[in-house]
């Protein structure tokens, strides 16, 4: 067992809550840290410029970094002792920008600045997509990015630049200088952010290579605890906040959430203003504006109720469901019209409706069940990721009439389910249609799509909606009392190879842990490890020096 008594403090937790995103020393050693990076120059400038997901299994040692105390207590900490790591890694390279394109001058705030050949980092301002395959994006802390950074990175060797406080933006078309977080890094640094906070890299105006390797996390159940540190239940605004947006009533809530608690437990409505001006003001470019009513409106509770769903049923008939093309800004939730929320195979955002619904709690759960039914997609996938939010709350036979949308004709209503049925204790009856969706064929799902096209890949729609099962199966796996016939579901789901499927069905069956589980996962693991010996460089006698030391 790895040591995880390195349990994030209420104050920084709460930092993560405001901010997006805090900054920790791995504790691991430099010789650690030189080695990676060794393994890396190595790997990419002599076997492929391509490591990718292999990146783990090509550098084993990075098994250390996912499970030493301050990282693995700050996933526990933030995401539950039931977290999982994605299968989803990689490693982002930074080249030398060439000389004669170097000027010494970069404004951090700035979006696209050219970067070196054979970058792969990129440095437009952006949100993260779940590679390969689109997910839903949540406002309650469950997916994370760790980017991991093995050299000393100065100014000038263009660290990774973060935008505080916008986990919790829908667009990030109404950004401001003052949220940019742009500071030299030391070796061994690792960033623990929202998987949807704002970030790109920056251009490398030394002569070295800068590498940034980054990790994905996600919580798997509901908190019904806190699991850091946990000191004080009553939400304090920590000091000196990176974010220049302040909204502490909205962060309170998130605090309680993370604690177990309903979102509004404890928090009076204390606005001025009516439930007609708080749902105009869900309309607003202003980000602080738009998240103080959304929030405002989950503490008026039942008498709000009414409004959001007529505000949700406002966005039925504009084609919502249709996922844009890639050229369109809308791919990549940057629509011109900042209130326009759009399904993506990249990544799904909900309307501040239905977010609103979901933080409310049970009382909204019998209207929403009723909009499972409505004609227009948008509406039914806005409604499962509603009921998903309530989580725990939703009793099992409820959580199948959430989980009957999986027999939807769209593949948009049956993804966007699958995400919600990963927070909802479903029966048999579910975990049987998920296992039909693995059996099954559809023609019209054979179409190529990805949630990353830059990165390439063979993937169709039918894998990207097998991807989301897969995570709906692993989230039962973890609780007390799994279907019974959610082994046998994972087990015959294994062949259905898309990569990242098995992978994570393998570590459900891990953690059911009967002998058939784990059978299963070996049998299917073991012809399909990687021989990384073979790969492996000499070590060198003497450590890297330190990009610092290389760049005075």
């Amino acid at each position: 067992m790895p040591d995880t008594q390195q349990r994030l403090s209420d104050e920084q937790v709460s930092r993560f809550i405001a901010d997006g995103f805090i900054v920790l020393d791995s504790g691991l050693s430099d010789e650690f840290h030189n080695g990676v990076t060794q393994q890396l120059d190595y790997s990419l400038k002599n076997e492929s410029r391509w490591l990718g997901d292999n990146l783990l299994p090509r550098i084993p040692q990075l098994l250390e970094l996912q499970s030493c105390a301050v990282v693995d207590g700050a996933m526990r900490s933030l995401l539950g002792n039931d977290f999982e790591w994605a299968p989803h890694r990689f490693p982002h390279n930074s080249e030398p920008l060439k000389k004669e394109k170097t000027n010494g001058e970069f404004d951090p705030f700035v979006s696209g600045p050219e970067m070196g050949e054979g970058s792969i980092s990129g440095s437009g301002w952006h949100q993260d997509g779940h590679s390969k395959a689109g997910r839903s994006r949540w406002h309650t802390m469950k997916a994370i990015n760790v980017f991991y950074f093995p050299q000393d990175v100065p100014l000038e060797m263009g660290p990774t630049r973060l935008l505080s406080g916008t986990h919790l933006f829908a667009t990030l078309r109404n950004i401001e200088p003052s949220q940019v977080f742009f500071q030299p890094i030391k070796a061994g640094t690792v960033v623990i952010a929202d998987f949807d906070v704002g970030h790109a890299g920056t251009p490398n105006h030394t002569d070295i290579t800068r590498y940034m390797l980054k990790f994905v996390a996600l919580r798997t159940s509901n908190p019904e605890s806190p699991s850091w540190d946990f000191k004080d239940a009553q939400w304090q605004t920590p000091e000196h906040l990176l974010t220049p947006i302040h909204i502490p009533r909205v962060w309170e809530m998130l605090w309680n959430w993370m604690q177990g608690r309903k979102h509004a437990d404890g928090c009076e409505p204390t606005s001025t203003f009516s439930i007609e001006s708080l749902l105009q003001n869900l309309d607003l470019p202003s980000n602080s504006s738009r998240l103080t009513a959304l929030y405002e409106l989950v503490r008026l509770g039942e008498s709000a109720i009414e409004p959001l769903i007529e505000k949700l049923l406002v966005s039925a008939g504009r084609d919502r469901h249709e996922t844009p093309s890639l050229e369109d800004p809308g791919f990549y939730a940057m629509s011109e019209d900042h209130t326009e929320r759009r399904f993506s195979r990249r990544q799904f955002v909900p309307e501040d409706a239905a977010i609103a619904l979901g933080a409310i709690g049970k009382s909204s759960l019998n209207p929403l069940l009723d909009l499972l039914k409505h004609d227009d997609p948008w509406i039914r996938i806005n409604s499962a990721y509603a009921i998903g939010e309530i989580g725990n709350a939703v009793s099992p036979a409820n959580a199948d009439r959430v989980g009957e949308l999986l027999e939807d004709e769209l593949h948009q209503v049956v993804r966007a389910t699958a995400d919600a049925l990963c927070w909802l204790d479903y029966s048999p009856q579910t975990t049987n249609r998920i296992h039909k969706l693995f059996e099954a064929y559809h023609p019209e799902w054979q179409e190529g799509a990805m949630g990353e096209p830059k990165l390439g890949g063979r993937w169709s729609i039918e894998t990207q909606v097998r991807y989301a099962l897969a995570w709906a199966l692993l989230s039962r796996a973890s609780s007390p009392h799994p279907p019974v016939n959610l082994e046998q579901t994972m087990i015959a789901a294994l062949p259905r190879e898309s990569g990242y499927t098995p992978a994570v069905l393998c570590q459900g069956l891990l953690a059911i842990g009967t002998p058939t589980a784990l059978r299963a996962a070996v049998r299917y693991l073991q012809p399909r490890r990687w021989d990384i010996q073979s790969f492996a460089p000499k070590p060198k006698k003497q450590a890297t020096k330190s990009a610092a030391q290389l760049s005075a």
